[in-house]
């Protein structure tokens, strides 16, 4: 099966280490279960979210909201519908001076960022936008422009989390602008340490499978032709899955999808909801200071152990992994393209004809993923 030659495949990469790194959050990221609920406790107690966006954005929210019909408990949180509300956990819609990330170096949503943040009882301390069309019609100067401007709030607000996001798909395949666009934002949150949520990759992978069918020019609605001909009429895998997975808990959960935009016709397609709400806390889960390694067994539990040194290095890298059983070895450039694969890894790996720059390398081990930046000097 062909596999993914952009940044598709790293979930997390925790911000607790010697030093900073970004936290990217895709279609490995969904599996509600493998989230300690302590996490999730954390990141309601501990943050407060700003979230603006138009159709596209609201998925996640519908994704959480059926969440917390279905499993209630820990998943339960406040929220409100319009502007600055202290009280809450979310302010969806929190930003309203503007609707979306817009397109072509558009800053209105600057201007309403600023609005939000610049209010004395603002108490906000994570930021969120969504993109809606934008990406799909923009340029390279255009995403320049928002690269830019998140990075100077960052700058500005030190306290503040910024999360990045690419643009949902539009049936144009990996040729498209849109997959251009949207890896020109992957790789410069992974050179920069940046929080991204890979809207798009999430939407480009069933539960379990490595097909990525952005690659057969899959739509926001999860139709899909692997000819590219006409993906609009084509198939949808989300209906394919669900028809292959009955009784499986997801299905409960897009079912108690009130709305799931651009994705609810057929039913099953709801489950792209489910999917994006499943890796929302893992979002605000990671930033709350959850380590994805948590659950594999280590030699000194509570301890993160080193994987990757030195960091930096000359090219021979060796992998420090304790008790862990690594059964995949990833390594992706700095422009998203995966330049190595190993599914029998050694203790060591010999990059000395990597030319130098930033790389992340992903481990796997059992059902669980984690990167790590490296850097070949």
């Amino acid at each position: 099966m062909k596999k993914p030659i952009i940044i598709l495949m790293l979930c997390l990469m925790t911000m607790s280490q010697a030093y900073s790194q970004g936290i990217l959050i895709n279609h490995n990221c969904t599996n509600l279960s493998l989230i300690p609920t302590q996490w999730i406790d954390s990141a309601k107690a501990n943050l407060k979210i700003s979230y603006q966006h138009t159709s596209h954005g609201s998925q996640l929210v519908s994704g959480i909201t059926a969440i917390a019909s279905t499993h209630g408990g820990v998943y339960n949180f406040s929220s409100s519908s319009y502007g600055l509300d202290s009280s809450v956990f979310l302010n969806d819609y929190g930003m309203p001076d503007a609707s979306d990330l817009g397109t072509l170096g558009d800053l209105s949503w600057q201007t309403a960022t600023t609005n939000v943040l610049s209010n004395p009882e603002c108490n906000r301390n994570v930021v969120i936008w969504s993109w809606c069309g934008g990406v799909s019609t923009n340029d390279s100067a255009g995403i320049t422009t928002y690269l830019n401007t998140m990075s100077a709030f960052e700058a500005a607000n030190p306290t503040i989390k910024f999360v990045y996001m690419t643009g949902h798909l539009d049936g144009t395949g990996p040729t498209g602008n849109l997959n251009l666009m949207n890896n020109m934002i992957r790789a410069y949150c992974i050179a920069n340490d940046k929080i991204l949520f890979d809207f798009a990759d999430i939407e480009s992978y069933a539960p379990g499978e490595n097909q990525n069918y952005m690659e057969w020019c899959a739509t926001d609605g999860l139709f899909y032709d692997a000819s590219c001909l006409d993906p609009w009429n084509g198939t949808n895998w989300a209906l394919s899955w669900v028809n292959a997975h009955a009784g499986h808990g997801y299905i409960t959960d897009l079912n108690a999808c009130s709305e799931c935009q651009h994705s609810d016709t057929p039913a099953e397609a709801k489950l792209n909801c489910v999917l994006k709400g499943n890796a929302f806390w893992w979002l605000l889960a990671a930033m709350a200071g959850w380590d994805q390694w948590e659950g594999i067994a280590e030699t000194s539990p509570g301890s993160r152990e080193i994987v990757l040194y030195p960091n930096p290095s000359d090219g021979r890298v060796f992998l420090n992994t304790g008790t862990r059983i690594i059964s995949l070895v990833e390594i992706y450039n700095s422009s998203g393209a995966r330049v190595l694969a190993s599914s029998t890894p050694s203790k060591s790996i010999d990059l000395s004809g990597f030319s130098k720059g930033t790389y992340v390398v992903r481990l796997v081990a059992g059902n669980t993923s984690a990167t790590e930046k490296l850097v070949i000097k």
